[in-house]
């Protein structure tokens, strides 16, 4: 495990010597052990450069395993000895979608005031990548089928909602309880220029009905998309929930849409032992639980 220890934090800290300091060791100590690793595999894991250390294909493929560790040590140190956790834990969350998750992530801070949160914006794909290498704790963003494809996710189903028609309130369609895509093909549409899990249903939704849309605006954000229809350049595309309500714009369902997207919430197998991660999926769970209490009322 020592040479492990000494293999992670080198590759967290870019060099032996940050390395070093990290684990409250030597330089030589963390070079030893990263030497008999190295001898182990009869080949270098790091490519020795100017500012520090890289990852050789060897070196990365290893890490891929070895990162799990980290994640280990942390849930056996939680677990034995829970009152010498950090004075000030953390829980990092990535989101896609935070109007669905904003209130979840609001009630486990008026929970848990201690935990500091740390909460990062970006697309599904980028969401998704950030857990997988270890960036963020928790990962908030749709999937495309009940379970994760990766075996070493687990999730939590805690939304559903469909793809909608984002209208200017005068448009002649935005009275209309749905609006078939032949329809909107006809009018100007703006899309998503970023590759977002939204704008893959919307590409879909057209492809499966035998059209090729050619958008008249590309946007960068669902909310500048939203200003542009405001403003009638054109009509957009969102999934329910993540629209904020306005006085300029309307949502009407699609016809040819028929099912729903699920909000998840993601997480590593590994840490799912974390103190800080169990408690964020126990009062999404109270949440829905009570979500569905109040249904059968």
């Amino acid at each position: 495990m020592s040479e492990i220890r000494a293999f992670n934090a080198t590759v967290r800290c870019g060099n032996f010597t940050r390395a070093a300091a990290e684990l409250g060791v030597s330089q030589p100590a963390v070079t030893s052990q990263i030497q008999k690793l190295e001898t182990r595999f009869s080949a270098e894991i790091f490519q020795r450069v100017s500012k520090g250390v890289r990852l050789t294909r060897l070196g990365l493929k290893l890490y891929q395993l070895t990162r799990q560790y980290d994640d280990l040590e942390s849930s056996i140190r939680a677990l034995a000895n829970p009152e010498t956790q950090l004075e000030k834990p953390e829980l990092k969350l990535a989101t896609s979608s935070p109007r669905i998750f904003m209130p979840l992530i609001a009630r486990y801070k008026a929970l848990f005031p201690r935990v500091e949160l740390k909460i990062v914006y970006g697309s599904t794909q980028e969401c998704r990548q950030m857990l997988l290498g270890r960036e963020v704790d928790i990962g908030l963003f749709p999937l495309e089928s009940p379970e994760p494809k990766e075996p070493n996710l687990s999730s939590l189903s805690f939304h559903r909602h469909r793809l909608v028609a984002i209208l200017p309130v005068e448009h002649p369609l935005s009275a209309r309880e749905t609006v078939s895509v032949h329809e909107l093909i006809e009018q100007p549409l703006i899309f998503l220029r970023n590759n977002s899990y939204t704008q893959e249903l919307v590409e879909k939704i057209f492809a499966v009905n035998n059209l090729t849309p050619r958008p008249d605006i590309l946007m960068n954000s669902r909310q500048h998309m939203c200003e542009a229809v405001s403003y009638g350049l054109g009509l957009g595309f969102s999934l329910s929930g993540d629209i904020y309500s306005s006085p300029g714009y309307c949502c009407v369902a699609i016809t040819e849409v028929a099912e729903e997207t699920t909000e998840h919430i993601v997480w590593l197998k590994a840490r799912g032992q974390i103190p800080e991660v169990q408690d964020f999926v126990n009062i999404a769970l109270d949440q829905l639980y009570q979500q569905q209490k109040d249904q059968a009322e």
